[in-house]
């Protein structure tokens, strides 16, 4: 009988589901294995590494649960063939949760890759994005006085600026952050009090959707940071409130 090239390290030590999935993931990356590709059963897993089939299995749910493969009854754990972040929206939203002064370190991450993906989609934007992106804007100034839906609209807004960036990395990872932040950009609208203040918010807005229209990538970008200070000086500073950092401001041209 031939033996199975997928061949893995035993484990000796205590905390074996997590040994296990570390061993896989390892040995996932040094075999360079595809969408798609099947590993090997539970019971030649279990014998490569030395531990049980309940082991091996609690390392699958795990890898699962991670969006690395799916599991199906009856046949061998395969490659997931497309991206999942939802472990890292799960990080992002725990985050939110534990972390001091979560709201602005996420609003600093958000605003280095939002202002990148601002300037991308301001360059490969499609005349179809560019329409949905205009739709929601306008959807959007009909909801100004209702905070919830705003911010729904908003994600939205967001989420087609970096879809259309055609970066699926970059969209994978603020669609993450934002589904953590939607609750804080509805307190952001139910902060402002005046027609003014609104109406401001939404201006940005309408400037940030007409320069991603114009192929300006670079007021783009600088419309984006603009706009992600803006609704940050609106909302609470957790943690070290009179003690706070200074906040980067973006340079207009800088050498790599």
């Amino acid at each position: 009988m031939t033996a199975h090239p997928f061949v893995l390290g035993r484990l000796e030590r205590t905390s074996l589901a997590e040994q296990a999935v570390q061993s896989l993931l390892q040995r996932i990356q040094d075999a360079k294995l595809g969408p798609g590709a099947s590993l090997p059963s539970e019971a030649r897993l279990g014998e490569s590494l030395g531990v049980s089939r309940t082991v091996v299995r609690e390392a699958l749910r795990t890898l699962k649960g991670l969006g690395v493969i799916d599991i199906s009854n009856g046949k061998s754990p395969t490659i997931r063939r497309e991206l999942d972040a939802t472990a890292l929206a799960v990080y992002f939203s725990r985050a939110v949760q534990v972390l001091d002064n979560s709201t602005e370190d996420l609003m600093d991450v958000r605003a280095s890759l939002e202002g990148r993906a601002a300037a991308l989609a301001a360059l490969r934007r499609t005349p179809e994005q560019l329409a949905r992106m205009s739709d929601l804007v306008i959807r959007m100034q009909a909801q100004l006085r209702r905070p919830a839906a705003y911010a729904s609209l908003d994600m939205e807004l967001h989420l087609e600026i970096s879809r259309a960036s055609g970066n699926l990395l970059l969209f994978q990872i603020i669609g993450s952050i934002r589904a953590s932040l939607e609750a804080q950009a509805r307190q952001g609208m139910e902060r402002r009090k005046t027609q003014a203040s609104l109406q401001q918010v939404q201006d940005a807005h309408v400037e940030l959707v007409e320069r991603i229209g114009n192929r300006d990538a670079e007021g783009a970008s600088r419309c984006m940071l603009s706009h992600m200070e803006s609704a940050l000086r609106v909302l609470p500073v957790q943690g070290r409130p009179s003690v706070s950092r200074p906040r980067a401001r973006p340079e207009a041209s800088r050498s790599p």
